[in-house]
């Protein structure tokens, strides 16, 4: 667990007004390895500015952003010419590829002398760290024989923070020629980043009169494991400490798209990056699709996470929909990207992951028919026709891959593994407690993926959303996770939605995490999800209560994969009486103690100039008498673990 404290404690037995007795056997679940789990879409710069390695922006002009709204008008945006140059975009043959048709124009006046060129502003800036290996890249069409210098410079004090140069002698007649350089480290390591990249062509004189063409600049930081076109380093390793199980993508209502015929398509996200055109985002933002689904299958294995694969399956975010005489391609669309990912080597699709790097199969837990297709007017359609399709087509040629459904219950009557359903919920506060009972009610007959779940309010307030949990949300979802671990029979897995939002992008809504261009918000939520994660079950186990029942206080008990007894406990809203926990058969006089808490219910944690961490997780040890232990609560709001 991230940032766990370790403390020396003894707790003397204290009366209490509740008392519980956890047996040894007798529950209602074998517990799945996949209780926690992970959403990624591409969703407010999660991906292109976030988890995608990729730090230049606008790298390819496949688009913009209008109002929060993604175009595919292209522009300069996020580019700044230096020394009287002209940059626009331009349509002239021949592109860089068929995929990329539009590229950057610079026109450099005819009186020049001095070194021209531009710089870019990144997504908020550029994270500089002098023990970090970077590289540049760009193609470029056009005479030049010279010099270009790159690199990053502070935008407050216009202070060069690396060099690196790169040869370059090319003509007209040559096409597109690109050009990298070596590996280069900043000169100084910056708490901020307030920085810009440059791309500057040291002999300005040999190019006055002319114009330079490029597209598909590109700069990278240090990836996480050294992976070519990787991911962030520092993002990626706060989703290892994480502890999550299996993760679900490629989303999201991402994935759907905003409108035809702009839905994910996972072949225009392979190969070569020229051969990426993008699409317009749902969330406002171009999709450059360079974290394609290779790239996401490859996190998974160095993050060794379970992968619930979703499929595109006809419905669109503004309530398009494909008809049922024409859903057959968008199936075989589906199959192609199974054997893509499943087939072996003889397999057309199989031949070319081969030929992309990957000669082994991926594994696939499940395949998701589609998203949320409860709404954009998408239920009808989906019961009558969108999700048998695509059913029958899957279930013929992989018999034994578990499928989802995004409705509840699934259509046509399928129950068992085959009526598997993902559900969404997106509450406040005080619906997230009161849902700690909710599965205690449900039909066995549908197992359950809860694929997106988020408190997105305080209290009992019905509008409006939070930018950041308190901890009071924070320990309302862990009721109601306690309420799925109970349930642990027809609840396969929980995961948060969102898993990442860049913060100036997205401020006024929650994530288990916010990210700039250098720094990391941890929400509440984020380590309560390490903390449950960490401490899984793999068997449920029944409770006795005493002198109350759920309410202040609730719980939930496991037996690990050790052998211990783990005891969950959440205070919400209550009192500092201790809790009298027994262990039935046990002879312990010590357990481990993980105690999460926070200054008061509205505390929330933040990015470090605006007030930081304020929750905290200490671990202690707890002493007691043949297998009885005297539980502290020193707050109303508190999470606690007891493993015995």
């Amino acid at each position: 667990m991230k940032s766990l404290a370790v403390l020396a404690a003894a707790a003397a037995p204290l009366a209490s007004a509740l008392s519980l007795s956890v047996a040894s056997t007798g529950g209602n679940a074998t517990i799945t390895t996949n209780q926690y789990g992970l959403l990624f879409e591409e969703i407010y710069n999660s991906g292109d500015g976030g988890l995608y390695g990729e730090l230049i922006r606008n790298r390819a002009f496949q688009g913009g952003n209008i109002n929060g709204v993604a175009t595919l008008d292209r522009t300069t945006d996020y580019w700044t010419a230096v020394n009287g140059v002209t940059l626009a975009i331009d349509t002239s043959t021949p592109a860089v590829s068929t995929s990329l048709p539009y590229q950057m124009r610079m026109d450099v006046p005819t009186d020049t002398t001095d070194a021209v060129g531009f710089y870019n502003e990144g997504f908020w800036g550029f994270n500089i760290d002098s023990t970090k290996r970077y590289i540049t890249s760009f193609y470029l069409r056009g005479t030049y024989h010279g010099v270009v210098n790159c690199y990053f410079q502070d935008a407050l004090t216009g202070d060069q923070l690396s060099t690196v140069s790169l040869e370059v002698s090319q003509t007209a007649g040559q096409g597109w020629v690109q050009h990298m350089s070596a590996t280069f480290m900043p000169t100084t390591t910056l708490a901020y980043p307030n920085v810009t990249f440059y791309f500057m062509f040291e002999d300005g004189a040999s190019l006055a009169g002319e114009s330079l063409y490029f597209n598909m600049l590109s700069v990278f930081k240090q990836t996480y494991d050294n992976r070519n076109n990787g991911l962030r380093e520092d993002m990626a390793t706060a989703l290892a400490e994480l502890g999550a199980k299996w993760i679900r993508l490629p989303g999201g209502s991402n994935m759907e798209g905003p409108y035809p015929p702009y839905y994910w398509k996972w072949n225009a996200t392979i190969g070569s990056l020229l051969n990426r055109p993008g699409r317009p985002g749902v969330w406002g933002d171009i999709n450059t699709d360079g974290f394609g689904i290779l790239e996401q299958l490859q996190m998974t294995i160095d993050l060794g996470l379970e992968v619930v694969l979703a499929v595109w399956d006809g419905l669109y975010i503004n309530d398009s929909i494909i008809s049922e005489a024409d859903i057959d391609p968008y199936v075989d669309q589906a199959l192609n990207l199974l054997e893509f990912l499943l087939g072996d080597t003889s397999t057309t699709y199989g031949a070319l992951r081969k030929s992309l790097g990957y000669s082994n199969p991926f594994t696939i837990s499940y395949v998701e028919i589609g998203n949320e297709d409860n709404i954009s007017n998408g239920e009808s359609s989906y019961k009558a026709y969108r999700y048998m399709a695509f059913y029958t087509a899957i279930r013929a040629l992989y018999p034994d891959l578990p499928l989802v459904s995004t409705i509840n219950p699934a259509p046509s009557g399928l129950t068992g593994i085959d009526g598997t359903i993902d559900l969404h919920i997106y509450e406040n506060e005080a619906t997230f407690v009161n849902l700690f009972n909710t599965f205690d009610q449900a039909s066995r007959k549908y197992p359950v993926f809860v694929g997106e779940y988020a408190a997105i309010r305080t209290g009992s307030h019905t509008s409006g959303q939070v930018g950041v949990q308190t901890f009071g949300m924070a320990c309302a979802e862990a009721i109601f996770l306690l309420g799925c671990e109970r349930n642990a029979d027809v609840i396969i897995g929980t995961a948060y939605g969102a898993l990442f939002k860049e913060y100036n992008e997205e401020p006024g809504t929650v994530a288990v995490m916010k990210h700039t261009a250098n720094e990391i918000l941890y929400s509440m939520s984020y380590y309560v999800q390490q903390l449950f994660g960490a401490n899984v079950g793999t068997q449920t186990l029944p409770v006795t209560a005493t002198g109350a029942g759920f309410g202040p206080v609730y719980w939930s008990a496991v037996l690990n994969a050790d052998g211990q007894t783990v005891l969950k406990m959440v205070n919400y809203a209550g009192t500092t009486n201790p809790v009298t926990v027994t262990i039935e058969g046990s002879t312990a006089t010590s357990a481990t103690l993980y105690v999460m808490s926070a200054p008061s219910s509205a505390s929330v944690n933040n990015l470090s100039g605006l007030g930081g961490t304020t929750s905290n997780i200490t671990t202690s040890t707890l002493t007691g008498t043949a297998g009885t232990f005297s539980v502290p609560f020193t707050s109303g709001y508190q999470i606690v673990v007891l493993v015995v």
